[in-house]
């Protein structure tokens, strides 16, 4: 599946603006491309260069992906596609004054120049006061294109001299495809798209054996609530809290537990549903037809309570002790 393909079957809203854009010639001369991590505003902002400067294209298809300059621009070796990131923690002011010397210049291959600056939430304040003549008075021949998870983050003098195009988070569907042509299993996969819409997240999860271990603990933590073949206290002090030390893992931890209990309600409503601990399918099928809805709910609703008071200074083994003697209180 070729570039503009793949980015219409994840982002249809965004490549129907962008594809009459181009086809009208209509392009503007600067976007601030917003949205979460993953949703493909790095892959857009790359076909909108090889847009300009592709050798073959066509009236279907406005970027070959496979001519010299497509290939060039992908491998971030053409001269006149710029790319500005952080370096280290943020976008400094020297490395805006070192683009902007090279901007100044006529472009090597043609008069068409591109500006993609990745992680623009990340320009310190001298550093995005400094882009901001490219922007009062672009270049006609200059593409800008900003990419940001943080909008928010903007100086709004550079906001409003861009177009803002907002990306959907992804797809469950979508994230379990990413996943496993990222040599994911499907089973793995789920519960990763069920945790975050970033594959490189889900890449973290694949190889911290940490995440791995909460995995094993957050079950036998469930079988103990549902099971009673162990106390779940007992498993709350010798491997929750040795586990979970952090305020972000024990988040983290709450989460694969609410996964078990939101799969059981929808099993209980839905017949066919196929939950996201595939794994566990059998077990919480049993366990929703002996655990009334009502009961589902409650023990819901007190994951949720715990994961917001994670927020506060609570002790995290109390938090967890509290919990549990709440959802053994039927």
């Amino acid at each position: 599946m070729g570039l503009q393909a793949e980015l219409t079957e994840l982002q249809p809203v965004v490549m129907n603006l962008f594809l009459k854009s181009i086809r009208e010639n209509r392009l503007s001369h600067g976007y601030l491309l917003e949205g979460a991590r993953g949703t493909g505003k790095k892959r857009l902002a790359l076909f909108l260069a090889q847009t300009l400067f592709c050798l073959e294209k066509k009236e279907q298809d406005v970027a070959c992906g496979h001519c010299v300059n497509c290939v060039r621009i992908a491998n971030d070796n053409h001269p006149d596609v710029h790319w500005l990131e952080p370096d280290g923690a943020s976008i400094k002011i020297d490395q805006v004054r070192e683009l902007k010397a090279d901007l100044s210049k006529r472009g090597m291959e043609s008069d068409r120049k591109v500006l993609i600056i990745n992680e623009a939430e990340k320009m310190t304040a001298q550093a995005a006061s400094s882009l901001l003549k490219f922007i009062e008075e672009p270049d006609s021949e200059l593409l800008l294109l900003f990419i940001t998870a943080s909008s928010g983050r903007i100086l709004p003098t550079i906001q409003s001299r861009l177009q803002t195009v907002s990306f959907k988070a992804l797809s469950f569907k979508h994230l379990v495809k990413a996943f496993q042509e990222a040599g994911i299993s499907e089973q793995k996969a789920r519960i990763y798209a069920s945790l975050t819409n970033n594959v490189k997240q889900g890449m973290l999860f694949e190889d911290d054996e940490n995440f791995s271990e909460a995995r094993k603990v957050v079950l036998k933590l469930y079988e103990s609530l549902t099971r009673g073949e162990f106390s779940p206290l007992i498993l709350i002090q010798d491997s929750w809290v040795p586990l979970f030390k952090e305020k972000a893992f024990c988040a983290l931890g709450l989460e694969l537990f609410l996964l078990l209990y939101r799969d059981r309600l929808y099993l209980t409503l839905f017949e066919e549903y196929q939950p996201v601990c595939s794994g566990q399918k059998d077990l919480l099928k049993q366990d929703a037809l002996q655990i009334s809805l009502a009961e589902t709910t409650r023990e819901i609703e007190l994951i949720l309570a715990a994961k917001s008071k994670l927020d506060s200074n609570m002790n995290m083994q109390l938090l967890m002790e509290q919990l549990i003697l709440k959802m053994q209180r039927r």
